[in-house]
């Protein structure tokens, strides 16, 4: 237990762990503070794009083979997580079917935030992890999405609802789950990162590298305040209802460590395989839940994944994950 208090105290003083912080107290002292809706399109471009492109040139020394198994391991933990999910929310907490497929869409996909933090984690204690965990991120991020509207269809199907709205369509919803702006960024600085001559990557670099942390560090700031604006929505609901929040990323990091075991990944990269499992979804989820299923709370889904479960995950999720790997390994 020492342990994994060292760690989280560790992680608590890392500039983006206290940036978020500090996003936090500004909404609740009242503060006037806000990030331009046009600066955060455009660091959230270049963070997405820095990603895929850190992937894509990593991936050039992969073979598909060698990442076959993680690939695998992701799609079958992306799913299991979005029917564990659906079970605890429903069977334990006693959400509506709706509201319960609502959830568990976001917490069978992931959140690219927790991924990055948990990478900046690895790097900062100079540990190893399979360069290509970047486009497992891609894999992890639609089918939970994708199989949780399936399912709530059918139900409301079942149940005579009416489904003529255009934009719940599943082409449409799949649009969303898979080339939204999160995932599409990520692909497209993957294949840049893939194909681009390492003279034109060099040149570039300043943008996208050099200046990769300080918007990091900006964009959890606007985090922060997205979180516990989100947190206010749901105020008037027992804080008992939602301590699904936290259970979930405990379950899922859980399995992810041991699933990356199974399958023979270094321990950090069962640690960030942990940080994907463990995380929700608050960019893609909620653009095609909306659409698809207009009756769920936008509050309640959105409310846990981004204002309860994201900080859960940076302050507490990312030590207990860490911890239980050197646990395994």
């Amino acid at each position: 237990m020492g342990q994994i208090v060292e760690i989280a105290y560790a992680n608590l003083l890392s500039p983006m762990i206290l940036f978020f912080l500090i996003g936090i107290v500004a909404v609740i002292v009242n503060s006037d503070l806000k990030v331009p809706s046009a600066f955060y399109t455009g660091y959230t471009m270049i963070i997405l794009f820095t990603i895929g492109i850190k992937g894509g040139v990593e991936l050039r020394n992969v073979s598909f083979m060698e990442m076959l198994p993680t690939i695998i391991a992701a799609l079958l933990l992306s799913v299991g997580m979005l029917f564990i999910s659906y079970l605890v929310v429903a069977k334990l907490f006693k959400f509506s079917v709706t509201e319960s497929w609502a959830i568990a869409a976001h917490y069978g996909s992931v959140s690219a935030v927790t991924f990055i933090a948990g990478l900046a984690f690895l790097e900062k204690i100079e540990v190893y992890y399979e360069v290509y965990m970047s486009a497992i991120l891609v894999v992890m991020e639609g089918p939970a999405i994708i199989l949780g509207i399936i399912f709530y269809k059918m139900y409301a199907q079942k149940q005579g609802q009416n489904m003529d709205n255009p934009n719940a369509s599943l082409s449409h919803v799949m649009k969303e789950a898979f080339f939204g702006k999160s995932i599409f960024l990520l692909l497209g600085g993957i294949f840049i990162g893939f194909v681009a001559h390492e003279d034109g990557l060099a040149k570039i670099t300043p943008l996208f590298g050099d200046l990769f942390y300080g918007l990091l560090c900006i964009f959890l700031l606007h985090m922060g305040l997205i979180a516990t604006q989100s947190i206010k929505k749901i105020e008037k609901l027992k804080l008992s209802s939602f301590l699904f929040a936290f259970i979930l990323p405990v379950i899922g990091g859980t399995i992810g460590i041991l699933v990356g075991s199974f399958i023979g990944l270094s321990m950090g990269g069962a640690f960030i395989l942990a940080i994907l499992s463990g995380s929700a979804s608050y960019i893609a989820a909620p653009a095609a839940v909306e659409q698809a299923i207009p009756k769920a709370n936008s509050g309640i889904y959105l409310g846990s994944a981004l204002g309860l479960t994201l900080p859960f995950n940076l302050v507490v999720g990312i030590p207990y994950f860490y911890w239980f790997a050197t646990i395994i390994y």
